[in-house]
């Protein structure tokens, strides 16, 4: 953990509680503000995030969600990886990934995004898809992992 490590772990433990929260039934306004609360940015004032969408509560500070943002049921957003580079294999160390979701974008029921990716404006993320790399607007992928299928007109 960086800088003071009490406010990270009681933001870390915010985090928790806030996305635990979020699988209570509720309204949608209520869902966005413990997403915002559980340390989520975000840009717009529209979204539609399911009950059981899961953020990362490791770096939550780094997904980005921007307007019209539609996350379906079971969609996984996770901004942390096993780092295998490292060459001390008694402790496990994990790289920092950022994630961005573009306006008017939709992921797919059961989706995952990790590492550190930006899928761009009026994207679509098919059923069950694993994106790890960048997607440029106005495209819909899908697959295992993501592949482009086609533009959107």
């Amino acid at each position: 953990m960086r800088g003071n490590g009490i406010n990270l772990k009681l933001a870390h433990i915010q985090s928790l509680i806030a996305f635990s929260l979020m699988r209570l039934p509720m309204i949608r306004t209520w869902r966005t503000f413990f997403v915002r609360w559980g340390g989520v940015r975000l840009t717009g004032k529209r979204y539609f995030i399911a009950r059981d969408v899961q953020f990362d509560t490791m770096y939550p500070q780094n997904i980005t969600l921007h307007d019209d943002v539609h996350l379906t049921a079971g969609v996984r957003i996770l901004t942390h990886r096993l780092d295998t580079s490292n060459p001390d294999l008694d402790d496990i160390h994990w790289k920092e990934g950022h994630i961005e979701i573009g306006e008017h974008s939709f992921a797919g029921t059961g989706s995952i995004i990790t590492g550190n990716v930006r899928i761009g404006r009026s994207v679509i993320i098919g059923a069950g898809s694993v994106v790890t790399k960048d997607i440029p607007d106005n495209e819909i992928w899908a697959g295992n992992p993501a592949r482009f299928i086609k533009k959107r007109e």
